[in-house]
């Protein structure tokens, strides 16, 4: 991805291909990926224009551009306690509710992984934003001997994925919960450990069938292990060296 300027700051986004697409592909290409932005909700941003670079030999799409970073780049910052039980409660909630707003209208990503998923903190909270809903879909209807699926973030794919043919839903749900382990394992002082493993295990489970039936169910037989999470204070690290007295501070009453 890289920002271009125009009407406004966007942030354009290239796949090359094999060959150029026809006017009717572009044309399946564009309501594709804009799709999920039809269902209104927050997590699927709106595109603003797609096209094909004959030069780079790409389909290209352009969306609005947002102080955000990917989820694991956000997640690499972080100190070894972890994210704040909070913040991780309002991604799970953002994440599992984009996902069932676009299966109950037809819709499913397929490719979920966390470098996909956008978020960025502001003054009215933390907001995620979920990229190329659609992407795999478009793919295997109209492109797929000439747009190749990315070769990364095979952790993420569920077994059944598969290279043709429908799209389940069972397969976001797979990688949905793999994107909730990445995010519960960045507590590293072993405090949260025993407490979420079976839900992740049940949620990316090798069969469909063993895995929650929809996000909904799986949000909502996490919610009560993220309120059990408990959230110690940090050791303090071995150079810890209390403040000295302030000399001129006046001794209390």
């Amino acid at each position: 991805m890289e920002p271009i300027s125009g009407e406004g700051p966007g942030r354009l986004t290239l796949w090359r291909t094999l060959r150029a697409p026809t006017a009717s592909e572009l044309e399946h290409f564009a309501r594709g990926l804009r799709a999920a932005e039809a269902t209104g909700h927050a997590a699927f941003p709106p595109v603003l224009d797609v096209g094909y670079d004959a030069t780079r030999e790409a389909l290209w799409l352009v969306r609005p551009w947002w102080n955000g970073e990917s989820l694991p780049s956000m997640l690499g910052g972080l100190h070894a306690v972890g994210l704040d039980i909070p913040y991780l409660q309002v991604l799970a909630e953002q994440l599992a509710q984009a996902l069932d707003t676009a299966h109950a209208a037809g819709l499913v990503h397929g490719r979920l992984r966390a470098s996909r998923v956008l978020v960025a903190s502001g003054d009215s909270g933390v907001r995620s934003c979920v990229l190329d809903m659609g992407w795999e879909q478009f793919r295997r209807a109209h492109a797929q001997s000439w747009l190749k699926p990315p070769q990364v973030g095979e952790d993420y794919l569920a077994p059944e994925l598969g290279e043709t043919g429908p799209l389940p839903a069972s397969t976001d749900i797979f990688s949905f919960g793999h994107i909730m382990r990445d995010m519960l394992a960045t507590r590293k002082d072993g405090a949260w450990t025993g407490h979420w493993e079976a839900w992740v295990e049940r949620a990316s489970a090798p069969e469909p069938a063993r895995r929650f039936a929809s996000a909904a169910e799986a949000l909502s037989a996490l919610r009560p292990i993220l309120r059990a999470l408990p959230d110690p204070a940090p050791p303090r690290p071995e150079n810890y060296e209390p403040e000295p007295p302030d000399p001129l501070a006046l001794p209390p009453r």
